[in-house]
Formats: structure tokens, C-alpha cells, sequence
């Protein structure tokens, strides 16, 4: 049985990727922060993570660790936004986004690569608003889109030091999602489009299906960064 470590699973997308890798006959090692994951399956662990805490991160590392079981796929999901409708840049958000975000995730990432095996798909969910081939529409986010720019960069700097080493790295831009988050960012006259389902099952074909590193993917598709 292959095994995935999915951050952020007790809701939207990640409880969506959860349940589809279960459903797939994967084991799930499901990370929450204040929410349990409401999934009854024995193919599930649940493990408490606040991907802002270094003290946090630590620690759960090391109760994966004591599961003496190598992971098959990190999906990277787990992440915030704080400034949706702010214009100007907060520069406290934006030292918090990025502690949550990319810190928080980087070093999560790189604690756990002893864990992995060989042909481990690491996927970072990135976003629109991370890529500079995007026009800027607005001037909200300033933290968001920051830390989601910088995470692209992680993502292409990775897959480079482990090309050789048997590790797929890939960004993923799900879209504009009906999830917390999503909906936060949401307009009278714009909404998501998308439900979380959907993404989750792009992700469960791009850790399954794809070989090539270091690319930014959306819809199955390659996309410019």
C-alpha cells in the first residue's frame, strides 16, 4: 500500500484529496491544525500540525517518523490568506502568510525527504496568483501572492537538487476552488467556479500519471510560470 502525506486534509481540497486517495486504496497521513479530519477509515492517520510553529513541525515529523514507513507523495496544501481584501501591503500579514505558507512548508518539505522513496511526488498547490506570466488584476493579497510566487521558485529550485534523486517535484494551481479560502477572495459578481473534488482528483493524476519534474501544472496541463 502506497502512502501520502496530505497537510491541511480536515477541509476543502485537502479533505477532497484525502478522501480520493482512500477511495484509490492509498494509506492517508492526514495533517490538521484546530479541525479533526471527518474521515472513518483505518487507512487514515490524523496528526495535529501548525505549519506556523517550527516547535510544531518538529513534532510531527517525528510521529510520521515512528510510523517506520516510507511516503509515496507529499501534497504541500496546508496554507492561508490574510489579506484578501486589503490593497495595501501589511507587512505583519505578510511576515505571517510567509511563515505559514512557504517557511512553515519549506521546512516540513525538507524534514520529511529522508522519508521518502524513490519516485516520491512532491506537489505544491500554488495559484494564479503566484505566477508573473498572470496579469495583475487587482492589488489585493500582497502577502498571498508573494509567498505563492516565492513557494513557484522553491518548487523549480527542489526538483533541480533532486533530479537525481528520484524525487518529482510539481506546482499545481487548482483553480479558483468553493472552499474558505476561495470564497474569501470571492466578489458579488466573481465566485469560484470549481469544487474541491476536482482539483483532487487532479492532483491524485499528477502524483500518479506524472514523471517529468519541476513543471507548474493546471487542468492537467502544463502552464508558464
Amino acid at each position: 500500500m502506497k502512502t501520502v502525506i496530505i497537510t491541511g486534509a480536515s477541509r476543502g481540497i485537502g479533505l477532497a484529496a484525502a478522501k480520493k486517495f482512500i477511495a484509490e486504496g492509498w494509506k492517508v497521513i492526514g495533517t490538521y491544525n484546530k479541525n479533526l479530519i471527518p474521515i472513518d477509515s483505518s487507512n487514515l492517520v490524523s496528526i495535529q500540525l501548525d505549519q506556523g510553529s517550527p516547535e510544531s513541525i518538529s513534532w510531527a515529523v517525528d510521529k510520521i517518523g515512528e510510523l517506520n514507513i516510507k511516503v509515496d507523495a507529499l501534497i504541500n496544501n496546508a496554507g492561508v490568506v490574510l489579506d484578501a481584501h486589503e490593497n495595501a501591503a501589511n507587512v505583519e500579514k505578510i511576515r505571517k502568510t510567509f511563515d505559514i505558507d512557504l517557511f512553515g512548508l519549506i521546512d516540513l518539505t525538507e524534514k520529511l525527504l529522508p522519508l521518502m522513496a524513490h519516485g516520491c511526488h512532491i506537489v505544491n498547490l500554488d495559484s494564479n496568483y503566484g505566477s508573473f506570466s498572470f496579469p495583475i488584476d487587482d492589488e489585493s493579497s500582497s502577502g498571498y501572492r508573494l509567498a505563492k510566487a516565492a513557494l513557484n521558485m522553491y518548487s523549480r529550485m527542489l526538483a533541480f537538487r533532486l533530479k537525481d534523486g528520484g524525487i518529482i517535484v510539481s506546482s499545481l494551481d487548482p483553480g479558483w476552488v468553493k472552499t474558505d479560502m476561495g470564497n474569501d477572495v470571492a466578489s458579488e459578481t466573481e465566485k469560484p467556479d470549481r469544487e474541491p473534488e476536482q482539483p483532487a482528483e487532479d492532483i491524485y493524476n499528477l502524483v500518479t500519471t506524472v514523471t517529468e519534474s519541476g513543471y507548474f501544472w493546471k487542468f492537467g496541463k502544463k502552464r508558464e510560470w
